[in-house]
């Protein structure tokens, strides 16, 4: 395997995997992932250890049931006794690791349980067939012992290359077979029936076809070489049975290539077995995706629909205090006569019409009357102020709010449960969450219409050119009672008490209608505002609830895409390893 093809292939397996953790983070909000997870965490990490091994030497390992020998098989193939052979079983209690001098083993041997393998060094020579090859021999796969079982997994999980060693017996031994199980697809398998000599021709073919058929049919390993051998024999022969067959298909996994080709095939197994795992819930993740994010904006649209029907009635019980703000707010605006008038407000006028009427007999009593109307219409000004600027109230109450939110996203809630066990999931907001999405919203126009739009709206009531006809009169009359004072003065004639109050009087009248008119005005201005911060505050509800909905589809939207790409994941992964 040359160093340009290990680069590549260590290079797009990192990427690959990389991508693979992408959508598997993706996908573990849902249920479905927690029933299979393990499944799914072991596979992962199968991958994680095939890319820390790319640029390692290749590591066979032989495993089969008890007595298929496995132990006579490797010293066999190392031509010396490194492996203790015998009839007791298991015989291998624990691995024997024959491996080059210089190899790196501790990754291999990191973590294995069980007793601490025996380790036996050969000098690689390019003339030999063992240059750089890791071979192992490994506890029994059906051992009675369970640790041994686990000693095999591990190794296996750190292999390139099986060498799947049968007898008569295990051919059709389930402990046997379905160890294989476990690697179908995910490593490269060499096939060797063991102890041929003592079968005779037709039981060795026979058995050699029913090894075909387990690789084929059951641990997708339809290419995978099989051979009948007697290791014993090999020993002293290297011309028996398959023998040389077998130490060439060994040797060639060192060949230029074939390696890598090798450690794809075991990438690509490996993504298959992913894919299958993610494929069993895809499909049915996938609707029940679809039909989550119509049924959140439904709900969505609902609540914000409701809300905004009780905010505007909220906000329609205000119209009195906005028009009378507007009217403080207008008065605080003219300068005048007119303004004056507007600043006195109702009960100010009555007094000082009170006050009047009362001002031939006692002037005290009068000027009391019309300073005490005054200071109740201050008061009152001020309650309305506090009660308009108070956003607290405008928004629906709690329970309202939630018996709202649990009837309009109860389809949502229930379909995010389903699909994750939480009501939460992809973001989607809880009945508090919902307040703190809307709530803001109507606070911010109410806010903009006293802090902005009212003042404007003032500002526009009391223009120059609407002033001087109100104020005219006024000046007038003024003007005409100093030039009578005036020339009375002169004469010696002065004016009545009489003649000043029906003075004062007719002054009050005609304010008073100038009240009246800038009333009707500045309440349909009022009622006007009140329309069009009812129509912003529900626009921006809705506004509110459709960005919370395409945040929502996102979520949904990224975990459907990577249910997408893992449902094809060994087409890309095939794609993407086609290197040159």
């Amino acid at each position: 395997m040359s160093i340009s093809i290990q680069e590549q292939l260590a290079s797009r397996l990192s990427r690959l995997c990389a991508d693979l953790d992408r959508d598997l983070e993706e996908i573990r909000v849902l249920s479905a992932f927690d029933r299979h997870r393990e499944r799914i965490e072991r596979l992962r990490a199968d991958l994680s250890r095939q890319l820390d091994r790319v640029d390692q030497a290749p590591v066979i390992t032989l495993v089969g049931a008890t007595g298929a020998g496995k132990s006579t098989l490797l010293n066999a193939l190392v031509g010396k006794q490194v492996a203790l052979e015998g009839t007791e079983r298991p015989t291998t209690r624990r691995p024997v690791i024959y491996a080059p001098r210089d190899a790196d083993l501790s990754a291999l041997t990191q973590g294995l349980p069980g007793a601490e393998p025996d380790i036996v060094r050969y000098e690689a020579k390019s003339q030999e067939v063992w240059t750089e090859q890791v071979l192992i021999d490994a506890p029994d796969v059906n051992s009675i012992e369970s640790e041994h079982r686990e000693v095999v997994q591990a190794l296996a999980d750190k292999s390139d290359v099986l060498l799947v060693v049968m007898h008569r017996q295990s051919v059709v031994e389930d402990a046997s077979v379905s160890f294989v199980d476990h690697f179908a697809g995910r490593r490269a398998m060499v096939f060797v029936l063991g102890r041929a000599d003592e079968l005779t021709e037709d039981s060795r073919n026979d058995l050699m076809s029913s090894m075909r058929e387990l690789a084929v049919n059951r641990f997708e390993a339809p290419d995978a070489p099989i051979f009948a051998l007697s290791a014993r024999e090999a020993q002293t022969d290297r011309h028996s049975f398959d023998w040389p067959k077998l130490t060439s298909a060994l040797a060639d996994f060192m060949k230029e290539g074939v390696l890598g080709g090798v450690r794809r095939h075991n990438a690509l197994g490996t993504a298959a077995a992913l894919q299958d795992v993610v494929d069993e819930f895809a499909e049915e993740q996938r609707m029940a995706l679809s039909e989550l994010p119509p049924q959140i904006e439904s709900g969505l649209d609902e609540l914000a629909s409701k809300t905004a029907e009780e905010v505007a009635l909220r906000l329609s019980l205000r119209r009195a205090d906005l028009a009378s703000t507007l009217w403080n707010e207008t008065a605080k605006r003219w300068d005048g006569p007119g303004g004056w008038t507007l600043r006195a407000g109702g009960l100010s006028g009555l007094g000082m019409g009170a006050g009047l009427l009362v001002a031939r007999r006692n002037p005290l009593l009068a000027a009391g009357t019309a300073a005490g109307s005054y200071a109740v219409s201050k008061l009152r000004q001020s309650a309305e102020r506090r009660r308009v600027v108070d956003v607290a109230e405008i928004f629906p109450t709690t329970s309202e709010f939630e018996a709202w939110y649990l009837d309009a996203m109860g389809p949502a809630r229930r379909g995010a449960a389903l699909l994750t066990g939480s009501t939460a999931a992809f973001g989607l907001p809880d009945a508090n969450t919902a307040v703190e999405l809307l709530a803001p919203r109507v606070a911010d126009e109410w806010n903009s219409l006293i802090e902005r739009d009212l003042p404007a709206a003032a500002e526009q009531s009391a223009v120059n050119k609407l002033r001087m006809p109100f104020d005219l009169p006024v000046y007038a009359l003024g003007v005409y009672v100093v030039y009578l004072a005036v020339m009375g003065f002169w004469e010696g004639e002065f004016l009545g008490m009489d003649f000043l109050v029906n003075t004062a009087l007719l002054l009050l009248a005609y304010l008073f209608a100038v009240r009246t008119i800038c009333r009707r005005v500045l309440d349909s201005r009022a009622k006007k505002l009140l329309a069009e911060v009812i129509t912003r505050s529900r626009q921006s509800m809705m506004k509110a609830g459709s960005v919370a909905h395409e945040e929502l589809c996102e979520s949904t939207q990224k975990v459907s895409d990577s249910l997408e790409r893992l449902s094809d994941l060994e087409a890309r992964w095939r794609k993407e390893f086609q290197l040159h």
